[in-house]
């Protein structure tokens, strides 16, 4: 059985599993969004959201705060937005509580954002890919988490760049959020390997800081430097 969602950026087919919606739920807080919105300040090269807020599921691995969420929207202002994988559902709440039309997916759902439809003409897409194996997300050989190698894992996200960047509007923006890995004593710099996937639509690389994860109550020996942030890459599809 076939569902069809139509959104301002066109109309998206989809399977009923994928669950697809404009972005209509009722609002978390609704206080807390104006507040924030009002006491905002613009969007810069780093960030820091001590709390992540009321959207999502704090409950999933790797939920990111709301409040980048938040201030992507109201500094890029799209008309609608894409979540290709969207976990504890964060990007979904923060675009119903903002009435932007928005379309979310996730492998748990049976979508695979990589090959599946899920339309086009996004003017954002915020993508939060797994970092490698540090967490296994799911038992499907298709989860990026589960590519193996990190040369596979590193080709998987080749891939999706490519794809997701195919599926902008002219002038979108393609956002997308990971941090690099250290496993075994080797340093694995996810962050690096994607600001070089695409430099000529490369606009502008935001590092954000980590707040409530382990490396912050771990006291270490030696010369030991610990990860505590992540990088937002943004890539932005010619306006023709």
């Amino acid at each position: 059985m076939m569902r069809t969602c139509v959104l301002s950026c066109g109309i998206l087919n989809a399977s009923a599993a994928s669950t697809p919606t404009i972005a209509s739920q009722t609002m978390r807080d609704q206080q807390a969004l104006a507040e924030y919105l009002r006491r905002r300040p613009p969007l810069t090269s780093v960030v820091s959201y001590p709390t992540r807020g009321p959207w999502g599921d704090n409950r999933y691995p790797g939920n990111c705060s709301g409040y980048l969420l938040i201030d992507l929207c109201a500094t890029y202002r799209p008309r609608c937005v894409l979540d290709p994988m969207e976990g504890g559902g964060t990007s979904r709440e923060v675009c119903a509580d903002m009435d932007i039309p928005y379309a979310g997916f996730d492998l748990r759902d049976g979508t695979d954002s990589l090959h599946d439809e899920i339309g086009s003409g996004y003017d954002l897409i915020f993508w939060h890919p797994p970092y490698h194996d540090m967490k296994i997300y799911t038992d499907d050989s298709r989860d990026l988490s589960r590519s193996g190698s990190v040369a596979a894992f590193l080709a998987l996200l080749r891939a999706g760049y490519r794809r997701f960047l195919e599926l902008l509007a002219p002038g979108g923006r393609l956002a997308i959020l990971i941090g690099d890995l250290r496993r075994r004593g080797r340093y694995e710099p996810f962050t690096a390997e994607v600001a070089r996937l695409d430099r000529e639509h490369l606009e502008s690389i935001i590092v954000k800081i980590q707040h409530n994860v382990s490396s912050n109550k771990t006291q270490y020996v030696g010369a030991f430097v610990p990860i505590l942030h992540e990088t937002v890459t943004i890539f932005r599809r010619p306006e023709a």
